[in-house]
């Protein structure tokens, strides 16, 4: 199973790609698929965050059960 960090980066990449997409549909003309593709990359960038959210919070409570086990 792939870390979180692997999917963070991966969201990040996307959002990336699909930025870069957005501005060269609106330099084509097409200015419906690009507003859809800044919907996707605002999405994929919203995963990311909420991954790295969770992924902080899972250290933050192994590192209390750490210390709360080390203190018995």
């Amino acid at each position: 199973m792939l870390s979180n960090k692997v999917y963070i980066i991966g969201g990040a990449v996307i959002s990336v790609l699909f930025v870069a997409l957005a501005m060269a549909e609106f330099s084509t003309g097409y200015p419906e698929d690009s507003l859809q593709d800044l919907l996707y990359a605002v999405l994929s960038a919203g995963a990311g965050a909420l991954l790295y959210v969770l992924d902080r919070r899972q250290r933050e409570r192994r590192a209390a059960a750490e210390t709360q086990r080390d203190a018995r």
